[in-house]
């Protein structure tokens, strides 16, 4: 087989594969991430990747080639402050003229520059955008507290519920670390994006911290409501900066954020959900 049949036949498989998307609904990449950051704020505890090896950053780069050449995004949506709109865009502007370094060398705090230098939204996100030639990022994260802090406390409060908690964070623990054992970050994504993957996290909030009532004051049922609400605005916050002219989307979010997401896109006729191992 010649060299230009191949190369003709990739053409009509890729005009075939573009085709294959809604053309009268937003197409929507949604890719829930662990955080590269490794903060290890969350019950669930992942193992260290350290996005800054050689092989991660290759990987980073056959990842975004490959989401912008099956399925090329018009708008970037991140899990960053929808108010600091004016900072994270200052900031990929540095990005673009390769001048990042000139912001994070003057973060003193190593946990801050941690997440600046390695953080998913400036080492994918902006990657991505500039592969793209997008010249904005739209920020949708809100700014509801989320007190986990004492969530925590009354479920140790509780042997039984104690428990269940333990049994609970240990089972989605080892499950994500199965995904994060995966050779090639790619496929790290592809097991973290699987719905039964996610569903485990949205699990918790139903099964285990809306049962959280000490005093009958519902703390816990409050507390995923306003989970649920915080996720609900990160949504409306997709949905107002959408543009006229915009007919894919992508959007970058913790998985926590994605598996609630996923079902609002399920349920919204406006959008297409494009499964995640269908572009990486």
């Amino acid at each position: 087989m010649s060299i230009l049949f191949k190369k003709a036949l990739l053409f009509i498989a890729t005009i075939i594969f573009s085709y294959s998307f809604s053309q009268d609904k937003i197409n929507v990449l949604l890719l829930g991430t662990y955080h590269f950051n490794n903060p290890g704020n969350d019950a669930v505890k992942n193992v260290e990747r350290n996005i800054l090896t050689v092989q991660s950053q290759k990987s980073l780069d056959q990842i975004t080639n490959s989401i912008i050449s099956k399925f090329k995004p018009d708008q970037i949506f991140v899990e960053s402050n929808f108010n600091k709109n004016n900072d994270l865009n200052n900031q990929y502007k540095l990005y673009l003229k390769n001048q990042f370094s000139q912001f994070t060398d003057t973060i003193k705090k190593p946990r801050l520059k941690r997440f600046y230098t390695e953080g998913e939204t400036f080492q994918l996100a902006f990657r991505l955008a500039k592969k793209a030639n997008i010249r904005q990022i739209y920020p949708i994260d809100s700014l509801i507290e989320m007190r986990f802090d004492i969530l925590q406390k009354e479920i140790n409060s509780n042997p039984k519920t104690k428990n269940l908690f333990e049994q609970k964070a240990s089972q989605m623990s080892q499950s994500s670390n199965k995904c994060m054992a995966k050779n090639l970050l790619k496929d790290v994504f592809i097991c973290l994006n699987q719905k039964a993957e996610l569903n485990q996290n949205k699990g918790f909030y139903i099964s285990i911290a809306n049962k959280v009532n000490p005093d009958s004051k519902y703390f816990g049922s409050n507390l995923v409501a306003d989970w649920y609400k915080r996720n609900l605005i990160m949504y409306a916050n997709i949905q107002n900066q959408i543009e006229s002219k915009t007919k894919n989307i992508f959007i970058l979010v913790g998985t926590g954020h994605a598996a609630i997401f996923r079902e609002f896109f399920e349920n919204d006729k406006n959008f297409n959900l494009i499964e995640v191992d269908e572009i990486l």
